[in-house]
């Protein structure tokens, strides 16, 4: 089968039929009717997972590091990350650190003592079409949550801040356009934390999509 184009720009009316654009190396040329999002949110599939305005502490890396987002084992949706947003709201008594990423497998999907999810004070996150009513798959805990072992390290924000006692100030807001490249899985969680004890507050939002498992062979 030949697919045929068209070299070059053209002009064509509404309900033309039209052969598509290519380049003069043969390249095909093409450009977005909509902003990068806007199909999947449309559609119900964008998520926001965000901690309370005024923020809280957030907590050093370990077995309590939230804002905690799980996406639980028969879910049946990935869970892709598009964007991480830091806004600073108190500063205090501050101590030198950064903000981090973490991750678990294996979680299954219950709660409770004998589970890797041990506790936690879970929210339910906002569908991005406002109004739509489409329920999240994830379970979010925004500030509390417990959890059997640690999260395991996976890279850092890149915010991070100094001590009160020096002339460096913290950013007021930091973003992370993740843009698709860490997906958390059935049964996986996300989690943002700090380096260490590093007192100050700040509001953490997370921006992603719920889209089907792919099917697999």
């Amino acid at each position: 089968m030949i697919i045929k184009g068209r070299v070059g720009p053209a002009r064509y009316g509404d309900d033309l039929e039209a052969p598509p654009r290519l380049g003069n190396q043969g390249e095909l040329i093409y450009g977005n009717l909509n902003p990068k999002y806007y199909e999947q949110t449309m559609r119900g599939n964008g998520f926001m997972y965000s901690a309370a305005i005024g923020g809280s502490v957030l907590a050093a890396f370990g077995t309590t590091s939230a804002p905690f987002l799980w996406n639980p084992m028969g879910s049946g949706r990935n869970l892709i990350i598009t964007k991480v947003a830091v806004g600073l709201d108190a500063t205090g008594t501050t101590a030198a650190g950064h903000v981090v990423y973490g991750f678990q497998s294996n979680l299954g999907s219950s709660v409770g003592t004998a589970a890797p999810v041990v506790s936690g004070t879970f929210v339910a996150p906002v569908n991005l079409n406002i109004g739509s009513g489409g329920a999240s798959a994830m379970r979010f805990a925004p500030t509390t949550v417990s959890l059997t072992a640690a999260c395991t390290f996976l890279c850092t924000m890149g915010l991070g801040q100094a001590t009160a006692g020096t002339t460096a100030t913290s950013p007021y807001i930091a973003i992370d356009y993740v843009d698709g490249r860490i997906v958390i899985p059935p049964g996986s969680a996300f989690s943002v934390a700090a380096s260490g004890s590093i007192a100050s507050t700040y509001t953490i939002s997370i921006f992603g999509l719920e889209l089907p498992v792919p099917l697999t062979l």
